[in-house]
Order: structure tokens, then sequence, then C-alpha cells
């Protein structure tokens, strides 16, 4: 059971990974180009740590340092 849980999670992560906008630019969360990259990796690292919302922190920790800095690029302020 607790590698279903884990396997799922690494799903749902890279899924969400790949889709951040489907939230943050669907309404439903912050815009993340409202935000600099900088800003994005900050804010990623203490998800990453354990702090902040769950279904963000399970993200993060399914992400790498590598990962979240492409995705902080790709979605930040231009």
């Amino acid at each position: 059971m607790k590698k279903l849980l884990v396997l799922g999670t690494f799903i749902v992560a890279g899924f969400a990974y790949s889709n951040c906008a489907m939230c943050h630019n669907g309404g439903m969360a912050k815009k993340l180009d409202s935000m600099t990259s900088a800003e994005i990796v900050k804010k990623m690292k203490e998800y990453k740590a354990g702090q902040g919302n769950p279904m963000m922190v399970n993200i993060a920790k399914g992400m790498s340092d590598k990962e979240i800095e492409e995705a902080a690029k790709k979605f930040g302020k231009k």
C-alpha cells in the first residue's frame, strides 16, 4: 500500500509539474506570471521542505531542484 501511495504521489507530481498553468493560470491559484522566477523557486523550496499547502508540498517533493528551476523559468514573470 505504501509503494502505491508513493507511486501515486510521483505520478501526480509529474502531471502537475507539466501542467502548472492548469491551476495557476486557470483561476484556482495565484498566477505564476505575476511572480519572478526567483520568487517561484523560493516558494517551491519552502514547499519541498514541507511548509505550506499540502498539495503543493507533495508536488514539490516529487520535483528535482532542476525541474523547479525549469518550471520557474517557463511560468515566471517575463
